[in-house]
């Protein structure tokens, strides 16, 4: 196989959660110094004017977007280094592996939307027809949520309400014209100070269709131009 990840490539840095394997919200822009075997020493990457402090032992994904695709591979941190300049030393331990790219980007928006917890009983419904999905939406308790980002596998929101890793929800998220009513599977959860809300989940989208994704990856590519129309991509 071709040789994917080359010195100098511009990559992206996600961290991740060992307890769950499932990466963590922020995205850190670096690109990679050095190349040796197994071994990737990648420049620190800067937020906000201050190197990002990686440490021993975390584990790391890395992505690479080219013309035919995101690469991406897991990997260690072993070692920090600040001679001859700020690097992180990754050992790789996963296979290079290629992704769908309409998954991968994650627009940051703050969109509202309204979550419902499902029952056991809804749980069970791995195909449920779209009529009776928004009957389902129409009663109970619904939260009302404010999204961090989405992309076309999944929606990370924060929220007043608790609830639990592995909870199954509905969520009804505006799209341009639309309200998209998704089921999603929340991964990850993290208390956070806010003056509004006490939780932030992470979660996948479950028992979605190709037009749905196609709906949200065509909203991400939509807020995307009228960013770069404002200078904020």
């Amino acid at each position: 196989m071709r040789k994917i990840f080359k010195v100098g490539d511009k990559i992206e840095i996600v961290r991740i959660d060992r307890r769950t394997w499932e990466e963590k919200d922020m995205q850190y822009i670096s690109k990679i110094a050095d190349i040796k075997d197994e071994y990737f020493y990648i420049f620190t990457p800067i937020k906000e004017g201050v190197y990002v402090t990686f440490y021993i032992d975390e584990i790391v994904r890395v992505y690479k977007v080219s013309n035919d695709g995101v690469w991406v591979f897991d990997g260690v941190i072993e070692e920090r280094l600040r001679e001859p300049e700020y690097m992180i030393k990754v050992k790789q331990i996963s296979d290079v592996r290629k992704i769908q790219r309409r998954m991968f980007f994650r627009l940051p928006i703050n969109l509202d939307i309204f979550v419902k917890l499902l029952n056991s009983d809804q749980m069970q419904k791995a195909n449920t027809p779209e009529k009776e999905v928004i009957d389902e939406f129409s009663e109970g308790k619904i939260v009302k949520a404010l999204t961090k980002d989405i992309s076309g596998g999944g929606v990370c929101f924060i929220a007043q309400e608790e609830f639990e890793t592995g909870d199954l929800v509905l969520t009804k998220i505006p799209v341009e014209q639309e309200e998209l009513i998704l089921k999603a599977q929340i991964l990850r959860k993290e208390r956070i100070e806010h003056p509004a809300y006490r939780f932030m989940y992470g979660c996948k989208f479950v028992g979605v269709t190709q037009n749905e994704i196609d709906k949200i990856v065509k909203f991400i590519f939509a807020q995307q131009k009228k960013m770069r129309q404002k200078g904020l991509l």
